[in-house]
């Protein structure tokens, strides 16, 4: 090995959370169209990828994702990897200590599939950009490419058009995952079957908000489509118990099933974590991600 040459790297997966979701319709090649305010959140698995010498891509986890190692994304973002750069797998071993929820909106394979092309690029001194990353990571999944850039950031299109939002101001979010499950797929069915249009405040004044950097009003205008076409009574239930407990305002992230609150008081933050943890095996009390 070269004095230079490395043969391991580490890489924290930052979840995301949806400060703002709405789904305009579904498109003739089956994609939907989205409005979507990104946030990263300092709840992260961590990918640890490796050198090794059998040519293969070997892939652990502290948990079990996915059925087949193939199906992971994070194995996926390796092939996509090597095939874009044109460089010669010369064996890798992945591995990924996971402390993001499964099922949970929070963007967790995605951001280890963005870590994973982050880490790649690093080991293998490629020296790709952000852009070119987060294109390889548009044909992994929608969240792929935000998770590749992090921070704060509008996506629009199918998820994979961004752009870059003011950071949200000094905050404490709580996270709660209850055990419902629900699958990104049948919620855009539902979604599509759903006659009923909810009214909602408009991306604009979102946007309007985060821009002004008052909390309370980015807080005011947080919302997620899904929340009133899944309707799930767990949900309102934890938002109830977020807001009783402090947060200005709660909603839930992506598809479900975990829930956020926001609050501008830390010790309010710490309180409502231990209090909710009495109920919920899985809370966090999370920072944002911010980069400017």
């Amino acid at each position: 090995m070269g004095l230079n040459e490395i043969n391991e790297v580490q890489i924290n997966a930052p979840a995301k959370i949806n400060l703002y979701l709405d789904v305009l319709n579904r498109r003739d090649d089956g994609y939907h169209e989205v409005e979507m305010a990104l946030q990263s959140v300092n709840l992260c698995d961590v990918v640890t990828i490796k050198k090794t010498d059998d040519c293969k891509i070997r892939l652990t986890c502290t948990c079990k994702v996915t059925n087949q190692t193939q199906d992971n994304a994070a194995y996926i973002a390796a092939k996509k990897f090597f095939l874009h750069t044109n460089i010669k797998n010369p064996g890798i071993s992945i591995n990924i200590k996971k402390r993001i929820p499964k099922g949970a909106g929070l963007g967790g394979g995605s951001t280890d599939a963005a870590a994973t092309l982050i880490a790649l690029d690093r080991l293998f001194n490629a020296g790709i950009s952000k852009s070119q990353l987060a294109e390889i990571g548009g044909e992994i999944g929608a969240d792929v490419p935000f998770c590749v850039y992090t921070g704060t950031m509008l996506a629009t299109g199918t998820g994979t058009t961004l752009s870059s939002l003011p950071s949200i101001a000094k905050c404490w979010i709580i996270i709660v995952k209850p055990s419902v499950f629900v699958s990104t797929k049948s919620a855009y069915e539902m979604f599509d079957r759903c006659a009923e249009k909810h009214i909602k405040r408009g991306l604009f004044d979102f946007v309007h908000a985060i821009k002004s950097k008052n909390l309370r009003d980015v807080a005011l205008n947080i919302y997620n489509r899904f929340e009133f076409v899944l309707n799930l009574e767990e949900v309102s239930k934890i938002k109830e118990m977020l807001k009783k407990s402090g947060a200005l305002n709660s909603c839930m992230t992506g598809s479900g099933s975990a829930v956020y609150g926001i609050f501008n008081d830390e010790e309010k933050a710490q309180t409502c974590k231990k209090n909710l943890y009495e109920v919920y095996d899985q809370v966090f009390l999370t920072t944002p991600v911010n980069l400017n």
